[in-house]
């Protein structure tokens, strides 16, 4: 609307916001608009999957026992989600409504009956902002989601989400059965739809009836209130100055104009809850996370979460330090970005450039290709001519050379004849043999003339047309004049040894992938060295065009400990550059087990690790059902997650990697993979349980590899799954390898990338080595009862074994070379970084579940951390 700011107005509904929420990808839409919005893409889901059953594609079914027609269990026929009513959009709400807490016919909770306002209630003392619902599918006055009877733990327990698509970006956002009122509330962009809608109604005031009164009759408004947010006819503007609790309002003549801040407080109120009138929401509930009353914490949703309220400035002050610090970051890689945008911007002119110069190219090279052919043909044309005239005149000559012989030769015969047949003796002897003499001539000629053509007839035109037409439909190319660097390879190196000179080889690729085949251009490749600790340069190479699309950099590690390997064509990273590099004194030698254990720290029943290399800090997965997280010294620092079955919480996490500063945890029991930040913030999830693609059963383990894609070890369905880092699905690895992939007890990868995965069998283990495509490679056999596996940087394999309680080592032939070291209690995880070597273990009396060893023969002290109760 061209009378509201376009920051108040609703994409959706194209009216200024009422009670915004806020979905992950930062747009905001009206809760009203959500509702309608979920329920649209509900029910095209539903067609399109009706669609597909009718044409024969049977897809699997939605989790939970639903009824016929029902979209998640526990619904009834018709519903949507589980606990509603006919009718019902979201958990809990009475028929017709559409939104937790609502009365019929209201579009916001907390609004009386006919109100249109989000969050304020016309007439309010105060002027600010009530908040709606705190829960989607709450009836007003219940502190608990789920309908009259139910409770939180009802739901808890057919917890079912939907997807909805953010109608802005797309982004998809998974809606629990608590609806689209558990999104958050953008409270400020409410206010200021608020202010924009009274400036509105101001600005047509005399169009507009009286706020106050009963039936709006008492006459045109003339003024406006700016505590209560009232239009005020005569009567009632005069009623407010006598009035002994509103005198001190502030009451301006429609006359004058009204700016913003005089409808804004000069201290906004807190917000209030919406299940205890007129309370404050004055507290923040950090296990809920969401604002609370004090009346709130008498609840039984919150009276047992005491420890986790705080004051909101307290949550706030550090989530604006958070938001601060990535504020800084961002701006920082917002002008790398502008900067990008401006080099592509510079590319893309350069190509619009070259564009009608590669044209014309083109079009001149065929030209004179035409010419070419053109010539070609009235060369063959002439050559075809020349040749008919030498054969025909030939011939012609023949031709009348025999015609006369053949005159001579019947002329002589009918003399003879004649003379035969009529002369005397006398006149024959009287002819001197004459007649003899030419007959005899006659016949020698045309004996001696070999009475053949002098030329063939047989003309053959040979122009390899198809041979030619096949070069003529490979003729010319349009080549990437410079190498894409986002495409050229190297080939991983092991483990680097310091000051040992190594030649890498960079192979330079096109914009579609293949070799780049042209090497006469100059290119400045680079590869420098640089320690993740400080990220300061230490090695430079020296690079080596071959003038074949190949380069060779000469590179010598000068420090120890773990690299980042820079790898760069034309200031451009090439394809997964940067890469991991551990530079080594020397190379490893398990033949004498490993070196001394360094820490000895005992965890409540651990079932995986995994370390940040940069940071390295140590996260170990627990029966206890979250996330322990250690310092690299095994100093405890912080608890990810806890039991139950919604986000940031876990059922047996079993499987756990980091990739860069992303945690990646396989959740089995709840038959999904949920992503978090280093610091435990939930970032998304995905999977279910099932067969199909991206969908799991009781996933035991999980890597990402150079690619940013996921390896997932899919234990109840026999089988690998690789996705990609949002959850995308890729490839399978499964039976059809020729493999039995049951019993599935860890997976890892070498330094190529190559996928190897340990798997139980009846009397013995088995390892089987695929590409990163998920080809098979090699098998070989393992240890009886293998429970975990590690490859360290040199390719040797690590296999954890619970029945002898030791760890096995076996070189890249499979061959097993050394039992590194013996007496484990039950061995569940391991994982290598740097130099040292993490396992962890069912911890027994005072025996640690934390255990690191080093790699190398170094004596360094023990340190014991007290046990976590």
């Amino acid at each position: 609307m061209e009378e509201y700011p376009k920051a108040v107005i609703c994409q959706l509904c194209s009216q200024p916001y009422t009670d915004p929420r806020i979905l992950p990808c930062l747009h905001s839409f009206c809760l009203q608009c959500l509702l309608k919005e979920l329920e649209r893409q509900s029910v095209k889901s539903f067609k399109m999957e009706q669609s597909q059953q009718n044409s024969g594609v049977v897809k699997a079914s939605q989790p939970g026992g639903s009824k016929e027609g029902s979209q998640d269990g526990g619904s009834e026929e018709g519903s949507q989600d589980g606990g509603l009513e006919e009718g019902s959009l979201d958990g809990g709400l009475e028929e017709g409504s559409q939104d937790g807490g609502l009365e019929v016919g209201s579009q916001d909770g907390g609004l009386e009956e006919g109100s249109h306002d989000g969050g304020l209630e016309e007439g309010s003392q105060d002027g600010g902002l009530e908040v709606g619902s705190q829960d989607g599918g709450l009836e007003v006055g219940s502190q608990d989601g789920g309908s009259e009877e139910g409770s939180q733990e009802d739901v808890s327990e057919k917890e079912v989400k939907q997807d909805l698509k953010c109608p802005a970006c797309e982004f998809h956002v998974s809606i629990s059965n608590r609806g689209v009122s558990e999104l958050p509330q953008h409270l400020h962009l409410g206010f200021e739809a608020k202010v924009a809608r009274y400036q509105f109604k101001i600005a047509r005031a005399h169009e507009v009836p009286c706020d106050a009164c009963i039936d709006g009759s008492s006459g045109p408004s003339v003024g406006f209130c700016c505590q209560c947010l009232q239009i005020l006819c005569h009567p009632c503007s005069e009623y407010h100055k006598r009035n002994r609790s509103m005198h001190c309002h502030t009451v301006i003549s429609l006359g004058t104009a009204v700016t913003r801040e005089q409808l804004i407080p000069d201290k906004l109120p807190a917000p209030s809850c919406s299940f205890h009138r007129n309370e404050e929401l004055n507290l923040y509930c950090a296990t809920c996370e969401c604002l609370i009353c004090n009346k709130c914490t008498t609840t039984d949703a919150h009276k047992d979460h005491t420890e986790s309220i705080v004051i909101p400035h307290v949550e706030a002050k550090s989530e604006r330090d958070r938001i601060e610090m990535w504020i800084a970051r961002v701006q920082k890689r917002a002008k790398e970005l502008d900067a990008a945008v401006d080099v592509n911007k510079q590319v893309l002119q350069q190509v619009e450039a070259s564009k009608e110069k590669a044209a014309e190219a083109i079009r001149q090279a065929f030209e004179k290709l035409r010419s070419i052919l053109e010539e070609r043909e009235k060369q063959l044309q002439s050559d075809f001519h020349n040749l008919i005239l030498c054969k025909t005149t030939g011939l012609s000559l023949q031709k009348e050379k025999f015609e006369k012989m053949s005159q001579d030769a019947s002329r002589y015969l009918d003399f003879a004849s004649k003379l035969l047949q009529n002369g005397s003796n006398h006149e024959v002897i009287a002819m001197k043999r004459l007649p003899s003499t030419q007959l005899e001539a006659i016949f020698n000629k045309a004996n001696i003339e070999h009475l053949v053509p002098c030329e063939h007839s047989d003309i053959t035109v040979s122009m390899a047309t198809d041979s030619v037409g096949d070069e003529l439909l490979n003729f010319g190319d349009i080549i990437d004049f410079r190498p894409s660097p986002k495409e050229s390879i190297w080939k991983p190196m092991s483990p680097a040894i310091v000051n040992t000179v190594y030649k890498l080889k960079v192979k330079a690729r096109d914009s579609k992938g293949q070799p780049y085949p042209h090497g006469g251009v100059k290119i400045d490749v680079r590869a420098e060295l640089r320690p993740i600790a400080n990220d300061q340069l230490t090695s430079h190479g020296k690079s080596e065009n071959h003038w074949d699309g190949t380069y060779t950099i000469t590179l010598t590690p000068q420090t120890t400990g773990p690299h980042q390997l820079h790898i760069t064509m034309d200031g451009q990273h090439i394809k997964n550059s940067p890469y991991d590099l551990e530079v080594r004194k020397s190379k490893l030698d398990y033949s004498a087990g490993l070196g001394d254990r360094q820490l000895n720290v005992n965890v409540t029943s651990p079932l995986c690790i995994a370390i940040h290399k940069k940071s390295g800090d140590i996260f170990v997965g627990s029966e206890a059902n979250c996330i322990y997280v250690y310092s690299k010294d095994g100093a405890e620092k912080t608890t990810i997650g806890s039991a139950g079955k919604g986000l940031c919480q876990f059922n047996k996490p079993c499987g756990l990697d980091i990739k860069g500063d992303e945690l990646y945890v396989a959740d089995s029991n709840n038959h999904r993979i949920q992503k978090f930040d280093l610091s435990g913030s939930f970032i998304c999830t995905f999977g279910r349980l099932g067969k199909g693609e991206g969908e799991f059963n009781h996933p035991s383990a999980i890597v990402v590899d150079f690619n940013d894609r996921l390896i997932v070890a899919d234990h109840g369905n026999s089988r690998i799954q690789i996705l990609t880092s949002e959850g995308s699905f890729l490839v399978f690895i499964d039976r059809s390898t020729g493999l039995d992939m049951s019993n599935i007890c860890g997976i890892a990868l070498d330094v190529q990338g190559n996928i190897h995965v340990v798997k139980r069998s009846k009397n013995y283990g088995w390892i089987n080595v695929f590409t990163p495509g998920g080809a098979f490679v090699s098998k070989h056999q393992s240890v009886a009862k293998p429970t975990a596996i590690g490859i360290d940087v040199e390719g040797y394999a690590l296999v954890c074994d619970e029945e002898t309680k030791s760890l096995h080592v076996y070189d890249i032939t499979g061959q097993e070379c050394s039992t590194a070291i013996k007496n484990f209690i039950t061995p569940k995880g391991i994982v290598l970084d740097k130099d040292a070597l993490y396992i962890v273990q069912i911890p027994k009396f005072t025996t640690g579940g934390l255990l690191k060893y080093s790699l190398q023969h170094s004596s360094t002290s023990v340190s014991k951390v007290p046990r976590r109760n």
